[in-house]
C-alpha cells in the first residue's frame, strides 16, 4: 500500500510528458561606443563585462555597436578601449564607475560609453652636458578627481631608458606635472667631518676609493621645464589625442653636509634618511648617506640644498620612534636631532571587545606630521608605553596581525583627544585607554531625481564627529539603475549626500560641502547596522 501511494505520488509530482524545464531568463547588455569629445561610434572597440572574477570580451562593429547575451540579472561592471584610446570603465571617475545592471524590467539595451582620446607624454632627461641620463626616476603628476581636494598626486611613475627617454601614454586628457629624480652616474659621495681613521674604515668597508670632492654633487629633484623650485613646474594642459615632449635638463651641484648632534647613545639603533616633498602630496626619499662621528653626533651627506626633511628612527628593546626635522639645509650645519618642543611620557592600555580571546598582541602606534611617531608592542594585558613622545598632534593607531577590529575612541589624561587623535601639548605624562570596536555598517539605496532613479551620481557619506573626514568617508557612483552601496563605515553619526555632476568639487572644503549637507540626510550607523535609503539628487551649485 505505502508503496502505491508513493508511485502514485511520484506520478503527480513529475512534469506532463514532454514538458521541459523552464530556463532562467537571459537578458542582454547593448550599445555603442562613441568618441567622448565627437559623439562619432568608435569602430572595432574592445569592450568587456566583469562576470565574477571572470572577464567577457567582445568587438564593437563598424558602427560602434556592442551587445553581450545570455546574462542573469546582475550588476555588471563595463569596460572599453580602442587604439589610439585610453582603457577605461564606463563613466568613469577615478576608481569608480557605472555598473550596468540587468534585469526585468531594467533597460540595459541602450548603453552609451563614451570613450576618450588618450594623451601622451613623452621626453628626454640629460645633464648639464647634454648627455642622456639613464634609470632617472620619473613621476608624472596630475589631479585626482575623487579626492575632494585640489591636490597634485602621482599618477605614474618609469625610468628612463638607455636614451634616457620615457613615455607616459593611454593618459586622460587634464593637466599635469613632470618631475626628474636622479644621481649623477660621476658622483663620488664623501664625509667631510668623519675622522680620517673612520673615513678609511669606511672606504675599505664599502671597497671604494677616496672619494674626490669636485665629484661631491647632487641632482636636485627638477621639474619640467628644467626648474628646481614647484612653483615654477611647468604646467602640461592637454586636450583629447594631444602628444607633447617634455624635456627635463638637469644641473649638478655641489651636496651638501650637515651634522646631526644630541641623539641617543648606548644599545639604540640610528637610522637617518632624508626626502622632499612634492606638491604637498608626495615624500620622495633622497639617495643620502650617513655616519656616526662622535658619540651622539653624526653626518649627513649628499643632500641637494633647499627644503629637506630629515628622519631620525631610532629602536631599542622598548619599541621604535621616528621624528622628522625639516629644515633649509646649507653646507657645514649643524641641526638638533632631539628635535624641537618638549617631551612626555606617554603610556596606556588597549581595551578590546568583550569576548577578545587574544587581547595581547600588535603594536600601537602614534603617527604625527611630517612622519614623526612612535611606536611600542602591547603587553599581555594590553597596556603599553612609549619613551619620550615629541609634543603635537598625532593619530593613535592599533596594528594587529589578523582582525577585525578597529580604534573606537580614544580617552586622554594629560592630552586632547578627539575621536582617533591626541594632541600632546608640553611635557608631562600622558594616559591613554584605547577602546577597540568590533563590527562596521553598510548603507545602500537608490539615488533619484524627481522620484526616479538617476545614473553616474556622486553619493558621499561624511562624518559629523568625532572622526576623520578624509579618513572616515565613504563615496560611491550611482549605477545604472541609480543603485548604491556604502560598505566598511564605523559606528558613528553620518550625513548622506547625492550629487550631480559632483566629482570635482573640492568637498574636503568645509565651506563648499556646507551647503549640501543642509539638504542631505542624517544616518546614525550602529556596529554591523545595515541601512537602505531612498537619497534625492542635489544639482551642483
Amino acid at each position: 500500500m505505502m508503496a502505491a501511494l508513493f508511485c502514485l505520488g511520484m506520478l503527480l509530482t513529475m512534469p506532463p510528458a514532454g514538458a521541459e524545464e523552464q530556463a532562467p531568463p537571459a537578458y542582454r547588455i547593448s550599445g555603442v561606443v562613441v568618441d567622448a569629445v565627437t559623439g562619432v561610434p568608435v569602430a572595432h572597440a574592445e569592450v568587456s563585462i566583469s562576470v565574477g572574477t571572470d572577464e567577457t570580451k567582445t568587438t564593437a562593429g563598424e558602427d560602434g555597436r556592442f551587445v553581450f547575451q545570455g546574462l542573469e540579472a546582475a550588476k555588471y561592471p563595463l569596460f572599453a578601449t580602442a587604439q589610439g584610446y585610453v582603457r577605461e570603465g564606463h563613466n568613469e571617475h577615478g576608481g569608480f564607475q557605472t555598473a550596468v545592471a540587468v534585469g526585468s524590467a531594467i533597460d540595459s539595451e541602450h548603453v552609451i560609453f563614451r570613450l576618450h582620446r588618450q594623451v601622451i607624454i613623452t621626453g628626454r632627461v640629460t645633464d648639464e652636458h647634454g648627455e642622456t641620463v639613464r634609470q632617472a626616476q620619473v613621476m608624472l603628476f596630475g589631479t585626482e578627481s575623487t579626492s575632494g581636494r585640489h591636490a597634485r598626486f602621482v599618477q605614474a611613475q618609469m625610468q628612463t631608458d638607455d636614451l634616457g627617454e620615457y613615455r607616459f601614454a593611454r593618459l586622460q586628457p587634464g593637466k599635469y606635472y613632470v618631475a626628474v629624480e636622479a644621481r649623477p652616474w660621476y658622483a663620488q659621495t664623501g664625509f667631510s667631518y668623519l675622522p680620517e681613521q673612520d673615513r678609511h674604515s669606511f672606504r675599505s668597508t664599502n671597497r671604494g676609493p677616496s672619494p674626490d670632492p669636485s665629484l661631491d654633487v647632487v641632482y636636485p629633484i627638477t621639474f619640467y621645464p628644467g626648474v628646481t623650485d614647484e612653483q615654477a613646474a611647468g604646467e602640461l594642459n592637454l586636450t583629447a589625442g594631444e602628444k607633447v615632449e617634455a624635456n627635463v635638463p638637469l644641473q649638478a651641484v655641489p651636496a651638501v653636509h650637515v651634522r646631526l648632534a644630541n641623539l641617543p647613545v648606548g644599545e639604540i639603533a640610528i637610522q637617518i634618511g632624508a626626502n622632499e616633498k612634492l606638491f604637498g602630496t608626495l615624500d620622495m626619499a633622497l639617495g643620502v648617506a650617513s655616519a656616526q662621528i662622535s658619540p651622539g653626533e653624526y653626518e649627513v651627506a649628499g643632500l641637494p640644498p633647499g627644503d629637506v626633511k630629515l628622519v631620525v628612527d631610532q629602536g631599542g628593546s622598548q619599541g621604535s620612534s621616528s621624528r622628522a626635522i625639516r629644515t633649509n639645509v646649507s653646507e657645514g650645519e649643524t641641526l638638533d636631532g632631539a628635535g624641537t618642543g618638549a617631551t612626555a611620557n606617554v603610556s596606556g592600555r588597549v581595551i578590546f571587545p568583550a569576548g577578545d580571546a587574544n587581547p595581547a598582541r600588535g603594536q600601537v602606534s602614534l603617527v604625527g606630521e611630517d612622519t614623526q611617531g612612535a611606536s611600542a608592542m602591547l603587553e599581555k594585558d594590553g597596556r603599553f608605553s612609549f619613551a619620550a613622545v615629541l609634543e603635537g598632534a598625532y593619530k593613535v593607531s592599533v596594528n594587529l596581525p589578523v582582525s577585525d577590529e578597529y580604534v573606537g575612541g580614544v580617552y586622554a589624561t594629560g592630552a586632547k583627544a578627539s575621536g582617533r587623535d591626541i594632541t600632546i601639548s608640553g611635557a608631562g605624562n600622558v594616559q591613554l585607554n584605547i577602546t577597540m570596536g568590533r563590527g562596521v555598517g553598510q548603507v545602500t539605496g537608490v539615488a533619484k531625481v524627481d522620484g526616479k532613479p538617476t545614473a553616474d551620481v556622486m553619493v558621499l557619506l561624511v562624518p559629523e564627529t568625532g572622526q576623520n573626514l578624509e579618513e572616515d568617508y565613504r563615496l560611491d557612483q550611482s549605477d545604472s539603475d541609480g543603485t548604491f552601496a556604502l560598505g566598511g563605515i564605523l559606528p558613528g553619526r553620518y550625513s548622506l549626500v547625492a550629487i550631480e555632476d559632483g566629482w570635482d568639487l573640492e568637498w574636503t572644503n568645509g565651506t563648499v560641502l556646507k551647503p549640501y549637507l543642509a539638504k542631505g540626510q542624517t544616518l546614525q550607523i550602529s556596529a554591523n547596522d545595515q541601512k537602505k535609503v531612498v537619497v534625492e539628487v542635489q544639482h551642483k551649485m
